[in-house]
């Protein structure tokens, strides 16, 4: 048997096998891959459209009752939304943001068709903190409706958009996207009181502020701050009014991160008097 070929383990249905690859177990899927197939046969990689490697029995168990439970042509659809992600925003693919775009989808397209709506409360909050993602939730409902001629409710765009915040964080589910949002709009609003409305008013430069905030965050919840101090120079016009956001804004940041270095301290600093500046406050 050749290195592109597995043994046959089980069958999950018509579309998906699970197999025995040089002594890993991994999850295949495909357009009839388990149709009429025995235990014990060969089975090409070349015939699956999707691979799956999971990390342990524990989430082999759950992968294999979750893929078999989705079909196909969902599976075909998120990876469009992800390879379409990829490409565009160069958002990294991962078998974890594949399948949580098709989890969701899966119960986007039942609601759609039992006629079930649900609220999304963050919806203008991810359009106006993650225009980019918020893109990608809305081509992928466009991708529903083209493939699988469900139109899905356009504030299904929104979460699907958060999933493709959340890939950029490496976690395992929206949580940290979700709780992302909320910090960014405690600290804009932090800046609002500090420097006044004007300071946020700029669409570019509060993106370029929020894009620092989320990797800010990133780091602080992976232990990576930066640690290093450079000179950051503030003009003396309006130093004291940034002296007293950035301590407003720290305190929005920390009860979630813990303390930040003095370091990152300097930069929130420095990004907040560029906000500052650029307002003409």
């Amino acid at each position: 048997m050749g290195r592109h070929e597995g043994t046959l383990i089980r069958v999950l249905n018509n579309n998906a096998v699970m197999i025995d690859l040089d002594g890993a177990r991994v999850i295949l899927l495909g357009r009839g891959i388990g149709y009429r197939r025995r235990l014990g046969d060969a089975v090409d990689l070349d015939s699956a459209s999707e691979l799956f490697t999971p990390s342990g029995s524990e989430d082999f168990q759950e992968l294999s009752e979750f893929v078999s439970q989705i079909p196909l042509e969902v599976f075909r659809v998120a990876r469009r939304a992800v390879d379409h992600a990829a490409s565009l925003v160069g958002i990294r693919t991962s078998q974890a943001l594949l399948l949580s775009i098709a989890d969701h989808l899966n119960f986007a397209v039942r609601r759609a068709r039992d006629g079930v709506t649900i609220d999304f409360p963050l919806a203008w909050e991810v359009q106006h903190l993650y225009p980019s993602e918020a893109q990608l939730g809305r081509t992928t409902v466009a991708f529903v409706k083209e493939d699988l001629g469900v139109t899905l409710d356009r504030d299904e765009a929104t979460a699907f958009a958060l999933h493709f915040v959340n890939a950029q964080f490496a976690r395992r589910d929206l949580t940290g996207a979700v709780a992302m949002t909320r910090i960014v709009q405690g600290v804009l609003s932090a800046v609002r009181t500090g420097l006044g409305p004007d300071a946020v008013a700029d669409p570019m430069a509060t993106a370029r502020f929020v894009t620092h905030l989320r990797y800010l965050h990133a780091r602080a919840a992976g232990d990576r701050q930066h640690r290093y101090e450079g000179p950051v120079l503030i003009s003396a016009d309006y130093a004291a009014e940034v002296e007293a956001t950035a301590s407003l804004v720290r305190n929005v940041l920390e009860q979630d991160t813990g303390p930040l270095t003095k370091a990152e301290f300097s930069y929130l600093r420095l990004h907040l008097a560029r906000l500052h500046a650029g307002s003409g406050s």
